[in-house]
Formats: C-alpha cells, structure tokens, sequence
C-alpha cells in the first residue's frame, strides 16, 4: 500500500502495509490502483493555482508542497490569514490536509506531516521548541538511516540535537547533520521553484468572480497595456509572453507565445494572443467564476533604438509607410503565422561561412538570433543572382577551351547566344569536407553572361581541362534580375 485516508489510518492502516495484511485486518477494506503520474500531474496543477499566493512555488512528490511566501503574507492580511485562506481553499477541493508555516523548508515540511494541529505556525526563533519532540522521520532521512539511529536510542529530534555531531557523521554519514541544520536553521537548502519567477509580470484580480468574456477581453486589454508600459520603462523587449487564466475551483488555463522579434508593444500583444482567447471563449467553461488573471513576459533582452526612416508617401496617400515600420509588420505577419503553425515550420535564410555557392546559405527558424556571417556584396550589390538553382542544372556549352567564357548553351531545350560574359571567377572546393566528393566537388569556374534578349545567366564550369582526374562539366546556377 502506498496511501491510505483517514477512515483506513483509524482502523490501523498504514502506509507500506501489503494488501494481505491490510484486507486481514480490514476485511471490508476497498481499493484503487496507484497512479503516480497522475498523482504528479494532479500536483504540479495544485502548484500552479498556488500562484495566486507567490511566484515561488516548489513540489515535494508525492504529496507536497512548498511555498515560499516572503513579502507576500500582507496581501492577504497576515500569515495567519494567509494560511486560513489556503486553508479554505482546498477544503472546497476536496482535499485533506496539513499546513505549516517556518522559517525554514525542513521545519515546514517535518510540522506540516508530523505535527498535531492541522495548521501549524512557529513563531520566528522558536523553531528549536517545535521540532524538538518529532520523530526522527520528520527530518527527511533515509529509514535505514533512521532505524540505525533508533538502535542507538536515538527516537526523536532533540536525542539528535543534543548528540555530539563529529560521532555522528563518522558513523552515519553528513545526511543527518545535514537534515538537522537545515530543519534548525544553519544551513541554508536550495529552494528550486516549479518555474522561476519573472522579472516582468502583472495580474489582475478580480473583486469577484466573473462568468462573461467581456469581462476577461478587458481585464487582458490592461494587463497588455501594464506590460507595455513596464517593459518600455526598462527599456526591454520580450521574446515570450505566458498568460494563465484562474478559475475559483482550482483550475488554470495555460495560453503560450513566442516571437520571432523583441515584443513590448501591446497591441502586439493582443494580437497574438487573439486566437488563444477567441479558441478559449469558444468552449468557454468559466466553472464558477475566473478569479485571476497574471500575464508574465519571459526571455527579456535590452530593445534596440531603430532607426526610422523618413517617411515616403506611398499610393495610397492616406497611409505612411517607412522602411521600419514595413518590417516591423511583416515581424507581425511571421509571428503569428508561427503561433498558429509552429515557428520550426516558419523560416528564412541567412549567409553561412563558405564560398561554394549552394552551401553559403541555410533555412533557419525565424527565432534564431542573427548570424555573424553577411552575404556577398560586389559594388554594394549583392554579388549572387537573386534566383538561385539548388542543385545547379546540366547545361550543354559551346566555349573557348581551356579557360574561355561560353559561346552559347543549351538549357532545358532552348538555345541562348552570349552576346557579353564576364569571367571566370574561380572557385576551388572545401578540402576540409570530405562528404562531398562528387562531381560538384571540382574546382569551378563562374562566368556571368548574357544573351540576346538581355537575359543574364549565371554559369559554371566544374572541373579543368588541364587536370587529367577532372571531368570537366557546365552547370546553370542562378539568374540575375
């Protein structure tokens, strides 16, 4: 047996008892099969609603929680306060408990299951007073641990608080020490929180609980415009934004966006969030009531000043437009198509550090940060064709040998005179990649033509005619506008 309530505890139940002994001494004992993933899910979304009372909460599995409730208790009137609050909380849950409020994790927890009352507070410097009569079990060890130091007469925390501690740890190890300080005070434990808190967050409660959605479209309109103003305050930007819609009996309502920009501006903000809401007001379910609503930016960075161009008036004279304020929208545009699809599925390319042509380039998610690398410029214009042919295509050439520029080419069946070139350009391959081997892997030649009709082509010869191991052949790579 793994748990066990209350009616089977009074009818001398326990934990770690097998099933045969169990239903021996409860014949009319009922059970359910274990679920632990559940069970740890079920707590991870206990520890989300807990929100409402810190930032920082953590799970203790299988069945606990800690809060970390520094400069929080006064929102809520007081500790005690507080804690009658939650209190009452998961009493409408359904859910038996024991709380404890310390000043340390290990005092807390070690109260909060082995304690007498059901809500514990120890006064500040009097933790010594409570922990001392608790079995030793409170203090987080191991049971071999705890069965040893019970052979030894040592059943309850004082024995361990008055024992000399070098003995102790020679014999037993640094665990108990350990537990012992921590619980007491002396040694500061790590508080790992379920999410870290945010640097950027706003909430809004509601005085009392709302069923409509207009109610929740204009409490987000504030919350966005909060956001807005603390971000451009600081002078930041955010590159994600959580927002978590509480409802009164527990549950929690999860909505996520990314950016492929820095974002502080709120009706951005809106924006993106509008099909998450419009999907939630679909199958609204608000239970009860909503009760809270926390918008939460992530992922801060320092926002650059731009640059904004001076503004050219386009054909429609009503609307101004400048070369910031057109990327700027079409940032939008990419940010909620990778919202609606996925932002691995939106891409662009950006320059990579090689000469060979099909290889200068790659497809990256447009989050990704802007590479070191620039593209290829020849008199401030790009030196590359704008339409790009990857892999390049077999052409038949008529050319000068060995190193002379094209006469005419054949290309998917039409015949082209050059009427001018320009060339070569020579381009020997990346010794370094043993991958490529192939034809393509020779040294090439680059000639940009054109022919009669004004079309400019971009071709390549790979491979030379005074090297006896190469096969000289022609290829098509691109076409310049």
């Amino acid at each position: 047996m793994v748990a066990t309530n209350r009616a089977a505890e009074q009818a001398g139940l326990h934990d770690g008892l097998s099933l045969t002994d169990a239903r021996a001494l409860c014949p009319a004992l009922e059970t359910a099969v274990a679920t632990p993933e559940e069970d740890r899910q079920s707590l991870e979304r206990l520890a989300l609603w807990c929100l409402r009372f810190s930032p920082l909460i953590t799970a203790h599995p299988p069945d606990g929680l800690a809060i970390d409730i520094t400069g929080c208790a006064h929102l809520f009137g007081g500790e005690k306060s507080m804690l009658h609050s939650f209190s009452e909380a998961l009493d409408l849950f359904g859910l038996s408990h024991h709380l404890a409020l310390a000043d340390t994790i290990g005092g807390a927890w070690a109260l909060a299951r082995y304690g007498k009352e059901r809500l514990s507070i120890i006064p500040q410097g009097d933790i010594r007073t409570f922990l001392a009569p608790l079995p030793l079990v409170a203090l987080r060890l191991d049971p071999a641990v705890t069965g040893q130091l019970k052979q030894l007469g040592l059943r309850h925390i004082r024995h361990l608080m008055d024992a000399p501690q070098a003995p102790l740890t020679s014999r037993f190890g640094p665990e108990p020490v350990r537990r012992l300080r921590q619980a007491l005070g002396g040694e500061a434990e790590i508080f790992n929180p379920l999410f870290p808190p945010p640097a950027y967050s706003v909430r809004y409660p509601f005085e009392e609980p709302v069923l409509h959605q207009s109610a929740l479209d204009a409490a987000f309109e504030k919350l966005a415009g909060q956001m807005e103003s603390l971000l451009k305050k600081a002078g930041k930007g955010s590159r994600e934004l959580d927002l978590r819609i509480f409802r009164v009996d527990g549950h929690v309502r999860p909505m996520h966006i990314r950016t492929s920009r820095l974002c502080q501006e709120a009706s951005h903000m809106a924006l993106l969030f509008q099909e998450s809401l419009n999907n939630f007001h679909e199958d609204l379910d608000t239970g009860f009531g909503l009760d809270l609503i926390i918008l939460e930016a992530r992922h801060i960075e320092d926002m650059p000043e731009e640059q904004h161009g001076l503004p050219q008036e386009t054909r429609d004279r009503d609307r101004i437009s400048s070369p910031a304020t057109d990327s700027a929208e079409l940032a939008q545009l990419l940010d909620r198509f990778g919202n609606r699809f996925g932002f691995d599925r939106i891409t662009r390319f950006t320059p990579r550090e090689s000469y060979i042509p099909e290889r200068s380039f790659q497809t990256v998610p447009i989050t990704t940060a802007e590479p070191s690398a620039t593209w290829q410029k020849d008199n401030g214009r790009p030196s590359r064709p704008f339409l790009f042919f990857t892999p390049p295509e077999p052409i038949t050439v008529l050319a000068e040998v060995p190193d002379g520029p094209p006469l005419r080419f054949e290309w998917r069946r039409r015949h082209h005179h050059i009427t001018r070139a320009e060339g070569p350009e020579r381009l020997a391959p990346e010794w370094w990649d043993t991958q490529n081997s192939d034809t393509l892997s020779q040294t090439r030649d680059y000639f940009r033509v054109e022919n009669m009709d004004g079309h400019r082509f971009w071709l390549f010869r790979a491979g030379l005619y005074d090297r006896d191991d190469d096969i000289p052949r022609w290829y098509m790579q691109g076409l310049f506008p």
